[in-house]
């Protein structure tokens, strides 16, 4: 069974397409360009600016000239993760979509449905000469997998609409009213190194963790592989001297570490290897019920020219170690939401120099601002520099929403049950938007969409029929 043998034809005819083209962050130039000529072929209006983002424009369908505009709105970018054996280039290959019948997944990646169906949904409906609608006002951001930094860049004077659909929402049945603000932080440590001298060099893996997305996947006991790595270091270095030559973990701030890697130098290479193996053994039987696949891996490479002196091995094992990662605060006025997070998504070290990088996550601007003074202090008393950077707010919930009210309505008469109303961990371009677009009623929906952010990822192939049936008949509705 290949993907455009589901319905609606149309939506996974251009997810098809959309999944072809290499788009993960910074790299949406030919997306773009695509959806681009996608509206020039129908005569649409359409505009890219000079960041990336693209708006295409469309007419109301007969007897809906008078309505209030509608815009939809979704992003370009994905993430691209991959499994280790996946021999794939993401940065210039599309992904290899498979199907069980039941969902679509990846060839080896993620698959990026995170937001490639927004972006099918979108072109879809402008594509569809049937459907009746306002005039509607498509919006594909650039690059918010990043740092929502196409929507911060946005020059919004083109929309004049004030109902704004989000199409980045990942449970259908979930009507999404509001999210975290973020930011994201930067450390850098400086670290005096020594020739190594002949010392055994050793290298670890941390492999196997789940990883997911730092905001929604974030209350779900998964371990983070840098920090892991920190604590086995601190073992090691209780145990037998060591001395740290490289780290690599994570990379991607929105992704919940799953892979960690050092070169340590060692003086006894035999304790060492117990002490990984104690570890492993250990860390195996934690996560046997979470993460049935967490490894601490060992091998040899012979020797390395350089490595972090004694005070800087400790240096670096304090600094992972003293970095927040986790929920820091459940919010008081809304059960079980998450209100405050921290996520080390990235910790570097080469040719001296340490790099820890974090994704804040709040509802509260106070939490989020305390948790940026307390990596401040850390990184000051260690004699790092710090940088803030990406810091946008969250999207407050709005008591009177008539948008809200309208979709509410017609899910429960289309399925004879209420939708779930409810505010998100995870970042949203609506906070940015609703700055840019002053008293925009918006809601986020979206098909269900599992373990995004990672190779796992899945999309529901009938949640998305679902969902455009739905997304038509609001707009329908929407006069």
């Amino acid at each position: 069974m290949q993907i455009n043998d589901f319905e609606p034809r149309k939506v996974f005819e251009f997810f098809s397409e959309i999944a072809a083209i290499p788009h993960g962050s910074g790299n949406t130039a030919r997306l773009a360009e695509y959806c681009i000529r996608f509206a020039d072929e129908r005569g649409l209006e359409a505009y890219r600016d000079d960041y990336g983002n693209v708006m295409i424009f469309k007419n109301a369908s007969a007897g809906y000239e008078t309505s209030e505009p509608v815009i939809l709105q979704g992003h370009l970018d994905m993430v691209c993760e991959k499994r280790a054996d996946c021999p794939k280039d993401m940065e210039r290959e599309g992904v290899d979509i498979l199907t069980d019948g039941e969902y679509l997944y990846a060839d080896g990646t993620t698959l990026g449905g995170d937001d490639g169906i927004a972006a099918a949904y979108i072109l879809a409906l402008l594509d569809d000469a049937s459907a009746e609608h306002p005039p509607i006002e498509a919006l594909l951001t650039a690059d918010e997998e990043t740092g929502l930094r196409g929507a911060n860049a946005l020059d919004a004077s083109r929309l004049k609409g004030r109902r704004l659909i989000n199409l980045d929402s990942e449970e259908e049945g979930v009507l999404t009213v509001s999210c975290a603000g973020a930011a994201r932080v930067s450390c850098k440590i400086p670290v005096d190194e020594i020739f190594a001298d002949g010392m055994d060099a050793v290298k670890i893996t941390i492999s196997g963790l789940l990883g997911g997305h730092s905001g929604v996947d974030i209350n779900k006991n998964r371990k983070n592989a840098a920090k892991v790595l920190g604590e086995l270091l601190y073992e090691l270095n209780c145990r037998t001297r060591i001395y740290i030559t490289s780290i690599s973990a994570g990379g991607r701030l929105n992704v919940i570490t799953p892979l960690a890697e050092a070169v340590i130098c060692v003086e006894d290479a035999k304790t060492a290897r117990g002490v990984i193996a104690e570890f492993d053994n250990a860390l195996r039987q934690e996560r046997v019920l979470y993460e049935p696949n967490a490894r601490v891996l060992c091998g040899e490479i012979g020797t390395v020219e350089k490595c972090a002196d004694v005070a800087g091995t400790r240096k670096i094992i304090f600094s992972i170690m003293q970095s927040p990662f986790g929920v820091r605060a459940i919010s008081e006025d809304i059960p079980e939401l998450v209100q405050t997070s921290s996520n080390l998504g990235e910790a570097v070290y080469k040719n001296g120099m340490l790099a820890l990088n974090f994704m804040l996550r709040s509802n509260s601007d106070s939490d989020k601002s305390a948790i940026v003074k307390e990596l401040k202090s850390l990184t000051e008393y260690i004699d790092g520099e710090f940088e803030v950077g990406d810091n946008y707010p969250a999207w407050e919930y709005r008591k009177v929403s008539p948008l809200r009210d309208a979709m509410v309505r017609i899910y429960e008469d289309m399925h004879g049950r209420s939708p779930k109303v409810c505010a998100i961990h995870a970042g949203l371009e609506c906070g940015i938007l609703t700055e840019k677009l002053p008293g925009a009623d918006m809601v986020s929906i979206g098909p269900n969409m599992y373990c995004v952010h990672t190779p796992d990822e899945r999309l529901e192939i009938k949640s998305v029929m679902r969902c455009w049936e739905y997304l038509l008949r609001i707009l329908k509705e929407l006069k």
